[in-house]
């Protein structure tokens, strides 16, 4: 398989894991890795393999060695997932956490110091 056209097909990649994800790195494999959970676990394989071809195709002796139909189907697979993430959601989703943890401690503190006030005999 062509150097060009696995590259071609990583750097789609590459991009839409920073527009989707909101991930930054250098390289494929730097994104993969900050991304970690954010990424379902087949789609970190295929990423995988296409970071293996990437790196197979640049050496001449190893180029015949990549599958050019895997490449593609794990193209296909790691563009499928990224186009069906929704950005807004996603950040709709972290600020509900955070919110829901937040109000959780203070729920806890509140319930705590109520109880405290009660076993002293203040209310």
């Amino acid at each position: 398989m062509a150097v060009d056209t696995v590259e071609v097909l990583s750097a789609e990649i590459f991009e839409l894991m920073g527009e989707k994800l909101s991930v930054r790195g250098g390289n494929l494999a730097e994104r993969v890795r900050k991304a970690g959970r954010m990424l379902p676990r087949h789609v970190r394989r295929e990423v995988g393999y296409l970071i293996e071809a990437i790196e197979l195709s640049e050496h001449p002796k190893f180029a015949s060695r990549v599958d050019e139909r895997r490449v593609k189907s794990a193209h296909r697979v790691c563009l499928h997932h990224l186009k069906s993430v929704n950005v807004a959601d996603r950040r709709i989703g972290t600020v509900l956490t955070i919110l829901g943890g937040t109000a959780l401690a203070i729920i806890l503190v509140g319930a705590g110091l109520i109880a405290v006030l009660t076993i002293r005999g203040y209310i």
